[in-house]
């Protein structure tokens, strides 16, 4: 019966956009959550958001501290495998860090969005049914990945908690008095003067650990979230257009006369205005994105190669000295994912985009009258520029990048792993 209730909520059965306007709050229940939750819905806000952002808040700068200390601590005693544990959690809290400050300081951009959505759907609701289908069905997938997303963070961090409190009970089976061997702590503990083996800091570190597991697991899923809808927004900006265009001279045919001639001509005057105003809506809209995530996206690009082939390389010693450390296996695949799913998303605007100057060719613009020719000029131009998300040193964010650095990362593995490192 669960599954069932799922399976109707992830498919939206019952759901007829025939019947007039949708409201896009309620389209995208999940979405608008976690808007709702980190206080960038542009709504009043409620009081379990501020609790939300403050619990969240409270957590990154305690990891955040205690990640330090290990990190410090990790150099101290140059532990290779405990310099690069440590330090990926470090970059991880810095770049929650960066997201909550960013989520701050561009709130607007926010709002932006959703304001966007709101007029996308108003505006839907005045096409017919060939546009409404085509719209709502890449929002029907952007529902569907957010879901997924949640879905999977949910696992993610539930997964992680049960596998702390299983090496934890595993422990105590198993454990004998005098044996040397001390209670399992999943995430690296250190602090100056404090005995994490004993009671009672052993419980507060467990307890802390998996606390901060879900609120960072919290976090990233408000940031992937966003990232994904914000991108399919575009797309869908982008097919609409792609439409319109192709729609242009749709029952445009030669004039016979003044009258048929001054007819057409506003009706393709109308049609193009809607073209541009859609365009220019679409261009704001990459560029409140831009502003928001060009940061980030740097960050993940200047850090991914040596973060994934450090996880990776120590992960593989530690196989060959006959431990497995599962939860730095998890950090070295969460990675590659964090540098993928971006540089997917950025493709597959760049792509969406693209498509818009490839219907200005497919249509019979000799017919269009010299007054509009400069137009789709100019609007096949601005779709042939790069995304406004590259920075001077930097790599263009595409599938392209993500090759490159994943390229990089694996030649620095096998050149450590030939050599002769005593680590």
């Amino acid at each position: 019966m669960l599954l069932q209730k799922f399976k109707a909520f992830y498919n939206k059965d019952g759901f007829d956009y025939s019947v007039g306007y949708v409201d896009p709050f309620g389209y995208h229940h999940t979405f608008i959550y976690m808007m709702r939750a980190f206080q960038v819905s542009g709504e009043p806000f409620k009081t379990w958001t501020y609790v939300s952002k403050i619990f969240t808040l409270i957590c990154g700068i305690g990891v955040l501290t205690d990640a330090c200390l290990s990190f410090y601590h990790a150099v101290d005693i140059f532990d290779m495998g405990l310099i690069t544990e440590a330090g990926t959690y470090v970059l991880m809290l810095m770049y929650k860090m960066m997201n909550l400050i960013i989520t701050k300081v561009n709130l607007s951009e926010y709002v932006k969005l959703m304001q966007a959505m709101k007029d996308d759907f108003q505006y839907i609701n005045t096409k017919n049914e060939k546009y409404k289908k085509a719209f709502f069905k890449t929002q029907h997938d952007t529902f569907k990945a957010c879901v997924v997303t949640c879905t999977f963070m949910f696992v993610l961090a539930t997964s992680l908690v049960l596998f702390a409190i299983g090496s934890l009970l595993f422990y105590l089976a198993t454990h004998t008095p005098g044996d040397g061997t001390n209670k399992p702590l999943v995430f690296p503990f250190w602090a100056p003067g404090v005995d994490y083996a004993t009671s009672p800091a052993f419980e507060c570190a467990f307890t802390f650990a998996n606390i901060g597991v879900m609120a960072c697991t919290y976090n990233y899923t408000f940031v992937l979230q966003t990232n994904i809808v914000w991108v399919c927004q575009i797309a869908s900006k982008a097919e609409l257009i792609c439409m319109c265009i192709k729609d242009l001279l749709d029952g445009i045919h030669p004039a016979c006369n003044e009258e048929e001639k001054r007819h057409y001509a506003s009706v393709i005057n109308f049609r193009m205005r809607e073209i541009i105003s859609q365009h220019q809506s679409m261009n704001r809209l990459i560029d409140s994105y831009a502003c928001v995530y060009r940061k980030c996206l740097m960050f993940e690009q200047f850090v991914s190669s040596g973060v994934i082939c450090m996880l990776a390389y120590c992960s593989a010693e530690k196989i060959d000295a006959g431990d497995v450390h599962v939860v730095m296996m998890v950090l070295c695949v969460g990675a590659i994912v964090i540098l993928y799913v971006p540089c997917y998303l950025c493709t597959y605007m760049r792509e969406k985009i693209t498509l818009i100057c490839d219907a200005c060719w497919d249509i019979r613009f000799w017919d269009a009258g010299p007054n509009i020719r400069p137009y789709l000029i100019l609007i096949m131009q601005r779709c042939l520029r790069p995304l406004p998300l590259q920075a001077p040193g930097f790599q263009e964010v595409s599938v392209k990048t993500f090759s490159s650095k994943i390229t990089s990362a694996y030649s620095l593995f096998n050149m450590l792993r030939q050599a002769d490192l005593d680590l």
